[in-house]
């Protein structure tokens, strides 16, 4: 070996973990320019219109509610009409530039708090959100845009084990500003004022507030103050079924497609939901459970998005999308359960090939069967770690 050889392959094995960062960065933007020219049911029939009807207002039609989404969205959908860009690629641009912002904000997160190997698990974290198949289809197939409250979500994880929790709430105020399913998140924040006393009840109120700041422009430009509140409230109504393509408990017990369990379970759904996030909650004040451990932390929240999903009514195949990336991080941090994970985006991923590809490899029924045996396993996993933990310091649970 030569000693230009011998210098290029030690500057190599130095530099090893930059070269994967720089190759899984450049593979990942190649398989999302793939997906740029597909046009999903819901850019044909919702987005596109959306766009024609912003662009043709220009921004005095922020004074009036296109579509269903949340008044920021709007914002950003207006700006981006001012580019010289199509309607599809513009929203998948804008979902892509937060599929980044979400892998760099999970490899901060993990980069943070793990315990040992830092660099090597925040470079895998980044390799692996960003090239989940579900996070790939979401933006750059599907146009939708689950990457943007997700990203300030763990960046609110972050900031709140930081002991920054006004940060942590405003980023979580921006989240809900984005997306309704930012309140999966609500219950553990609250499991976590009482668990560990590092936040007050004032600290909420920044999230409301934060959303009524991101929707000055429309208010400004005449909107009425009330559809702050109102395009969210329609929302949780839209669609009148009790599941829509999502392998939930409601999947198990009846048709998804019959509006008549809509009516017959939404109310239910809601009783049901808060039982057994209150049930949890008793738990964690009996136990004295430690969400500082941000182990811990992780797994209450993966379990409370779960419940969420599987017990609300009218739950997308795509409210999975957090849920994948919370058990991600997790699994990172943890460096256990690595399979977990993988399970979820699977369950996730049928759905998105059900919708997009009208591909279906294995039936809605069998897939709530592994989806509810999942959630199951999370269950007592996090029932292990909370019973397992000494009290004096909470040692998360050996690995099942």
């Amino acid at each position: 070996m030569t000693k230009i050889e011998s210098k290029a392959i030690g500057f190599i094995k130095k530099y090893i973990l930059l070269f994967l960062l720089g190759a899984i960065t450049i593979l990942a933007v190649f398989i999302r320019i793939c997906g740029m020219d597909f046009q999903s049911d819901d850019f044909n029939s919702f987005l596109n219109p959306w766009w024609g009807i912003i662009k043709y207002n220009d921004f005095t039609g922020l004074a009036a509610q296109v579509g269903n989404y949340n008044i920021p969205y709007q914002v950003i959908i207006y700006l981006m009409t001012l580019l010289p860009l199509n309607a599809l690629y513009a929203y998948k641009i804008v979902s892509i530039i937060f599929d980044f912002v979400l892998a760099i904000s999970t490899a901060m997160l993990v980069y943070s708090f793990a315990k040992n190997n830092r660099r090597l698990k925040a470079i895998l974290t980044y390799s692996a959100v960003l090239l989940s198949a579900t996070v790939i289809f979401n933006s750059s197939f599907w146009a939708q845009c689950d990457s943007i409250y997700t990203s300030f979500i763990i960046l609110a994880i972050l900031f709140l084990h930081k002991d920054k929790p006004i940060a942590s709430f405003v980023f979580i105020g921006i989240a809900f500003a984005f997306k309704l399913q930012t309140v999966f998140i609500i219950p553990v924040l609250l499991y976590y004022w009482i668990s560990t006393k590092k936040i007050s009840i004032l600290h909420f109120f920044i999230i409301p507030a934060v959303d009524v700041m991101m929707c000055l422009p429309a208010i400004i430009m005449g909107r009425p103050f009330s559809d702050i509140i109102t395009i969210y409230a329609e929302q949780t109504d839209y669609g009148k079924l009790i599941q829509m393509n999502c392998p939930n408990f409601y999947a198990l017990i009846c048709d998804g497609n019959d509006m008549t369990y809509y009516y017959l379970f939404k109310q239910f759904s809601v009783f049901l939901t808060i039982a057994v996030l209150g049930i949890m909650m008793c738990i964690i004040i009996y136990k004295k459970v430690d969400l500082k451990n941000l182990e811990t932390f992780l797994l209450t929240t993966a379990w409370t998005v779960f419940t969420c999903i599987m017990f609300l009514s009218s739950m997308h195949e795509r409210y999975g999308y957090l849920l994948d990336i919370i058990l991600i991080v997790y699994a990172a941090v943890s460096a256990k359960h690595l399979w977990i994970p993988i399970v979820s985006t699977l369950i996730s991923l049928r759905g998105y090939c059900y919708y997009l590809f009208s591909y279906e490899l294995v039936s809605l029924k069998v897939t709530a069967i592994i989806c509810t045996a999942l959630y199951v396993y999370i269950t007592f996993l996090l029932i292990k770690t909370i019973f397992r933990a000494k009290s004096s310091d909470n040692v998360f649970a050996k690995t099942i």
